[in-house]
């Protein structure tokens, strides 16, 4: 099989302060007003989002709920409602399936749709985006902004720069115009350490990130340099992945944010006892096997770390996670700094039947552990996951 020649054409859509539009269109009342979703007011939590009238007083994704008051006292305070956006996100989806087979789904709230072959039945790539955008606020009842681009960098770069319900279409010489001026932490694969090294040396814009050197870029930046040097002049050949295409790597996590900083290693592990759990149960649930385990830990600060280990082959064991968990704890960090996150992850993941292969060395007491295990699923999948509790998390429970 050839590969096309055929000049890609890629759609970004983003929601538009997707949690907040939801609850906006749930309950009419909150339109126009301040809207801020996470944690409830008093909580420890953080700002998952929030409405363009609440960003107009300067809140945003990821601030504390506390930081968020001060500056919003008048803001209306709302918990997540995970069942509410993943339904609407499920509709969103099916509304992309239908102007393109590949859709990638990269978040809850946005996706990128190849839609090359599809411009001979819609159109032009502004007739297709405006037909979604019409088609999305009137079904969903929510707005979206769209990027379009010749790749996937350029069309996410473009779906921020007119926020909210926005349209922005770059090919050509608009990349350097509507591109270059563009803060240098904008773009794609710049985090919040590379972008305080680059600025540091003057590289402010994206596009004095591309007048520079390759060769120079790969001497400050190694590997990573090459790899900007290339971004920054809107080059990326990554294709969009469908359901078909995607990688067999998933994870699953659970996080925790305590009431108060803890620094008792005791509730730590409780803690992470229970995290772990929650993670085994969605693993067995879905008959997964995990490669990798990471934690992940807040420290009262805001100072965040992860720490991942692979484990010697894929497995659902309570006790092998949970070991390896706890393994990753930095207990001195935790006594002299104190908490306030903690989350646990796997990844790496594949099906249970892809490993389920008797061992070359089996072990009674590995079979003994395995057993317990499928009685505690079966206990659960009957009468629910509170039937049975292991009495190591009864401290965070208490």
């Amino acid at each position: 099989m050839t590969a096309s020649c055929e000049p890609r054409v890629i759609i970004h859509v983003d929601m538009d302060a997707f949690f907040a539009s939801i609850e906006q269109r749930n309950n009419p009342d909150l339109k126009g007003k301040p809207v801020i979703v996470g944690g409830p007011l008093g909580s420890r939590g953080v700002v998952s989002t929030c409405s363009y009238e609440a960003r107009s007083y300067g809140v945003h994704s990821a601030m504390p709920i506390a930081q968020a008051v001060r500056l919003c006292p008048d803001g209306i305070f709302l918990t997540v409602d995970p069942s509410a956006y993943s339904f609407a996100a499920k509709q969103i989806k099916a509304i992309f399936l239908r102007f393109a087979p590949a859709v990638q789904m990269i978040s809850v709230d946005e996706a990128f749709i190849d839609i090359t072959g599809s411009l001979r039945h819609y159109g032009s790539p502004r007739e297709v985006a405006l037909e979604i955008k019409r088609t999305i606020y009137r079904e969903i009842g929510i707005t979206c902004s769209v990027g379009i681009g010749p790749n996937k960098l350029i069309a996410k770069l473009g779906s921020g720069l007119e926020k909210p319900d926005g349209l922005a279409i770059i090919f050509g010489e608009a990349i350097e115009n509507r591109l270059y001026p563009l803060p240098v932490g904008r773009l794609w694969g710049v985090g919040p350490v590379t972008e305080k090294y680059l600025t540091s040396k003057g590289i402010n814009t994206i596009g004095d990130l591309a007048r520079l050197d390759a060769r120079q870029l790969r001497r400050d930046l190694g590997v990573k340099g090459v790899y900007l040097a290339a971004r920054s002049r809107g080059v990326d050949d990554s294709i969009v992945l469908d359901d078909n295409s995607q990688p067999d790597e998933k994870s699953i996590s659970h996080e925790y944010t305590f009431d108060c900083d803890t620094f008792d290693l005791t509730q730590m592990n409780a803690m992470l006892l229970a995290l772990t759990e929650k993670v085994v149960v969605r693993m067995q649930k879905g008959e997964w096997l995990a490669g990798t385990v990471a934690l992940r830990v807040r420290f009262s600060d805001f100072k965040t770390i992860t720490r991942q280990k692979a484990v010697r082959e894929p497995t659902d064991d309570l006790r092998a996670i949970f070991r390896t968990v706890r393994g990753l704890l930095p207990t001195k960090d935790v006594v002299s700094q104190g908490v306030r996150l903690v989350g646990v992850r796997v990844s790496h993941i594949v099906h249970r039947h892809l490993e389920d292969q008797s061992e070359l060395f089996d072990c009674p007491i590995s079979s003994k552990y395995r057993n317990l295990g499928d009685t505690i699923k079966q206990l659960r999948d009957k009468y629910g996951d509170a039937i049975i509790t292991r009495v190591g998390t009864r401290i965070v429970r208490e």
